[in-house]
C-alpha cells in the first residue's frame, strides 16, 4: 500500500538531472539523459503533464466502472480466505486419517507380536517339560544305581531280600536301553507375508511399505481470483 506521505523524487539517480518526462513504455519518471543516452532512449514519452492527466482519466474510468470499489476487493478476498481455510480443514482432516490409520496398524503389529511370542513361550514350554521328564526319568535311574551299589554292598542279607522288589524293579529298569527323544527348537521365524494367496518375504514387504499410505483421490476446488 502506498504511504501518504510518499516523498516526491525530482532528480534523477542516475543522471542527477530534474525528472522532466515520463516512459509510457516503462511508466517511469525520466530525465533528458535516460531519453536520449539511456535506459529509454527510443521509448514512448509524454510531457508530464499529458501523463498526468492520462493516468487521472484512467482512474476516473476504473472508478466509474465500480473497479475500485472496496466490495469488490473484499468479495474475491473472502472467497480467498474461505479456500484456504477449506484447505486447512482438509490437511487437518488427512493428517487426522493417517495418525487413525498407523496407530491401528501399531496396535495390530503390537497384538501380533504379543501372539507370537505367546506361541514361542508356549512352543518352548512344551518341548522344555519334555525334557525336565526325562531329566526326571534318569535322575531316578541314578537313585536306583546309587542304592542298588549300596545294597549290594550290605552284608545283611534280610535287609537285601526285604528290598529285593525294589532291586529287581530298578535292574530291570536300568536294563532300559536309552533311546532318542524328539524336541524341536525354534531357529528363525518365518517373516512371510501372506494374503489373499500372495506371499511376500520380508524384504519385498518392507520394500512395498515404502510406497503404501499414498496421496488418495484429488477434488478440483475453484476459487476466485
Amino acid at each position: 500500500m502506498i504511504s501518504d506521505d510518499t516523498q516526491r523524487v525530482s532528480e534523477c539517480i542516475n543522471h542527477k538531472r530534474l525528472l522532466e518526462a515520463f516512459c509510457t513504455d516503462c511508466h517511469v519518471l525520466i530525465c533528458p539523459t535516460c531519453l536520449m543516452f539511456g535506459d529509454h532512449k527510443g521509448h514512448l514519452v509524454d510531457q508530464m503533464d499529458k501523463a498526468t492527466k492520462d493516468l487521472r482519466a484512467s482512474m476516473d474510468q476504473s472508478a466509474r466502472k465500480g473497479l475500485l470499489k472496496l466490495e469488490k476487493t473484499e468479495t474475491v478476498l473472502v472467497d480467498i480466505r474461505h479456500t484456504k481455510l477449506t484447505f486447512e480443514e482438509s490437511k487437518q482432516k488427512v493428517l487426522k486419517e493417517i495418525d487413525q490409520t498407523f496407530n491401528t496398524i501399531f496396535q495390530l503389529i503390537k497384538q501380533r507380536k504379543d501372539e507370537v511370542v505367546n506361541l514361542i513361550n508356549q512352543h518352548y514350554e512344551i518341548q522344555v517339560n519334555n525334557i525336565d521328564t526325562q531329566e526326571k526319568i534318569w535322575m531316578d535311574k541314578q537313585s536306583r544305581a546309587y542304592d542298588i551299589i549300596k545294597l549290594a554292598r550290605s552284608s545283611n542279607d534280610y535287609q537285601l531280600l526285604e528290598k529285593a522288589t525294589y532291586i529287581l524293579e530298578s535292574l530291570e529298569i536300568l536294563r532300559q536301553t536309552p533311546t532318542y527323544k524328539n524336541v524341536y527348537i525354534v531357529n528363525s521365524i518365518d517373516t512371510t507375508f501372506n494374503t489373499n494367496n500372495i506371499s511376500l518375504n520380508l524384504s519385498q514387504f518392507q520394500k512395498g511399505l515404502q510406497n503404501w499410505i499414498k496421496l488418495g483421490e484429488s477434488v478440483l476446488i475453484q476459487f476466485k481470483c
